[in-house]
């Protein structure tokens, strides 16, 4: 399987392409032309082309899925819009958290101009529903170690969300004051660690999984 600085493949057949992402990059081309793609990056590389299904932030790592030809690719989008996908992060936040185990439920609203997502309590115009379930899977002296399951896929969700509730991720200024002071210099600590898919041909779930340290 091919490795790269850039990402690893865990899985390909004739319709999916699973990789690891081991860098930051973008998942797709930004409407403001800021550069190459990951898919674009990966089908260059293979000389091949790839349809994307979905993204990940930037500078999160981890376990995304391509589809291989255009039908592989609308029925995976199928998938993660009626929420058959499963998907698994592992992310480090700042303080203890006190509940072992938590179901978030905000509403988002993302400003496309500065790329940022403000949250909300309660239901919002302009705002969607975003519902993620965390369990504490480890306690430090300042800080916690998360499995979070995705049950909706918005933008920066994770992010936003664990912010709200008093426990940024360690790593992300974006939505944390803290690392914009200069006093942690990290990448954001959040990785997508599992990711569970029904192939569009055969219909079998399929599951793959990478250690939140690799």
């Amino acid at each position: 399987m091919m490795t790269t600085q850039i990402f690893r493949i865990v899985f390909e057949d004739s319709c999916l392409l699973v990789v690891e992402k081991l860098k930051p990059f973008l998942s797709q081309k930004a409407d403001e032309g800021e550069g190459e793609g990951l898919y674009e990056f990966i089908s260059r590389a293979k000389g091949e082309p790839l349809f994307p299904v979905h993204r990940l932030d930037r500078d999160v790592l981890g376990l995304i899925i391509f589809g291989k030809t255009k039908k592989a690719a609308e029925h995976l989008s199928e998938q993660f819009k009626n929420r058959i996908v499963e998907k698994g992060y592992e992310a480090k936040v700042w303080g203890r958290v006190r509940e072992d185990s938590a179901t978030l439920i905000h509403y988002l609203k993302k400003n496309p101009k500065t790329n940022y997502v403000t949250v909300y309590p309660r239901p919002t115009e302009g705002a969607k529903k975003a519902e993620l379930v965390y369990t504490v899977i480890e306690r430090g002296p300042s800080w916690s170690r998360l499995a979070i399951e995705l049950k909706t896929g918005r933008s920066h969700q994770i992010r936003v969300q664990l912010a709200k509730i008093g426990h940024p991720i360690i790593g992300d200024a974006k939505y944390n004051k803290k690392e914009n002071s200069g006093l942690e210099k990290t990448t954001i600590q959040l990785k997508s660690v599992r990711l569970s898919v029904e192939h569009p041909e055969t219909g079998q779930m399929l599951e793959w999984k990478v250690s939140s340290q690799s």
